[in-house]
């Protein structure tokens, strides 16, 4: 069963940068701080749930951008490399949100230890074989462009 999509907006001003957040996850507040300190103001745009393909997610985007927008996914790498391509037709910028692993265990005591220890800068990610991976952010980077080379297995 998918996750229907589900976008929430903070609109600060009509003419200010618009972030579109694309993630299952909530943006950290040391994201947040980050993006005022590189930013000054802008609106935050969350957007999460199974997202079909990129041109939904475009379509999305397209009502709702203005002339500066940013777009800080996480989504499969197939899906960034083509918001790549169309980046400059539908005028936005494509940002990584930089995190470090710091931990790994299957206690979930454990790793909510570690993200207390600091939670303006840490989350935790539960995987399907019971592993709970503990991610801090280190900072904001540019995506230029993601390549994907294939080659034949026989």
């Amino acid at each position: 069963m998918s996750n229907p999509i589900k976008i929430e907006f903070k609109i600060k001003s009509d003419s200010c940068i618009r972030v579109f957040w694309v993630s299952r996850h909530d943006p950290l507040p040391a994201q947040i701080l980050k993006l005022k300190e590189i930013l000054g103001e802008f609106s935050l745009v969350k957007i999460s749930g199974t997202i079909p393909t990129v041109d939904h997610l475009l379509d999305i985007i397209k009502h709702m951008k203005k002339s500066k927008n940013i777009i800080i996914p996480v989504l499969p790498l197939s899906f960034i490399a083509r918001l790549c391509e169309v980046r400059n037709r539908e005028g936005f910028d494509i940002w990584y949100a930089e995190m470090k692993q710091i931990a790994e265990t299957k206690d979930i005591n454990e790793a909510q230890r570690v993200v207390n220890e600091k939670p303006e800068t840490r989350t935790l990610t539960t995987y399907a074989d019971g592993t709970i991976k503990v991610f801090e952010f280190i900072s904001f980077k540019r995506i230029k462009q993601v390549k994907i080379e294939l080659e034949d297995i026989m």
